[in-house]
């Protein structure tokens, strides 16, 4: 069994639990969503996964259904959402390991932080009177290519 497989069969499991808790049909159009979200990867938004779905796949998805879909996926927790910018990015969950993202303020990329120091620490947050389930850091700022633009219109404004 390959790594997409294995993806593909956790989140399968997961979305189904939560179909079936909630009286929800398991529909194929969400099978083949989340088929697509598995083997686009990384952080996308809708527009990304709808443009995915139309060269990748077989299976005609409309945009009202991928929106009500991912919105039935992060209830289910299978997708993060990141609310961040002009337009909501996603990410499959794979795990509960903690995690950490550069925001870049201007463009709206989000990338994620791969620091093993910084993801341990941020597993050892705890409050009190308030359960963590998922502990995430944003950090915003501004990308390499966004400072480098920006540098390049000052020069040429002075």
């Amino acid at each position: 069994m390959d790594m997409f497989d294995e993806i593909y069969r956790k989140a399968l499991q997961g979305l189904n639990e939560y179909l079936e808790a909630n009286n929800m049909r398991k529909t194929a159009e969400r099978q083949e969503v989340l088929s697509a979200i598995c083997r686009l990867g990384g952080i996308f938004t809708q527009v990304d996964l709808a443009d995915f779905m139309e060269r990748e796949s077989q299976f005609c998805v409309s945009r009202s259904t991928l929106f009500h879909t991912l919105d039935t996926f992060v209830a289910a927790r299978i997708l993060l959402k990141h609310a961040l910018g002009r337009a909501a990015s996603y990410e499959l969950l794979t795990s509960k390991v903690p995690r950490a993202y550069l925001v870049c303020q201007t463009c709206g990329e989000i990338r994620r932080l791969e620091r093993p120091e910084l993801i341990k620490y941020l597993g050892t947050v705890r409050a009190r009177l308030f359960s963590v389930r998922q502990p995430i850091l944003y950090l915003n700022g501004e990308c390499k290519k966004c400072a480098q633009r920006a540098r390049k219109a000052k020069k040429t404004s002075l």
